[in-house]
């Protein structure tokens, strides 16, 4: 249940909770980057410490910097996603991401 419910908070984040404004400009302007990143690791932040995790300075970090870096290099189109299309591998590998960060969340907050 508890990688549910990070998911629910992640697809929540990441596509209702980041709106069109936050998804045309945040490869554009670091301010709305940090912004869309600072809702994205605030509601994984909250989910986990609402199902009993611990949550430190260190996971902030970690999701915050992670999401961030991601988010940009697939918005610039920096890397390797330019050489996959937006909608398909790009996406693929940007929500590949994300599932990794919340099961290394998991993993940094198990027992």
């Amino acid at each position: 249940m508890t990688f549910l419910i990070l998911m629910f908070a992640h697809l929540l984040a990441d596509y209702p909770l980041q709106g069109e404004f936050l998804a045309n400009f945040k490869g554009k302007n670091f301010i709305v980057l940090f912004s869309h990143a600072g809702i994205w690791t605030g509601c994984i932040a909250v989910a986990g410490y609402l199902i009993g995790f611990d949550v430190g300075y260190l996971d902030v970090a970690l999701l915050f910097s992670v999401h961030t870096i991601a988010d940009y290099l697939k918005a610039a189109n920096k890397l390797w996603y330019k050489k996959l299309d937006s909608l398909k591998g790009g996406l693929l590998s940007d929500q590949l991401i994300h599932v990794g960060q919340i099961l290394l969340f998991i993993a940094m907050n198990a027992g």
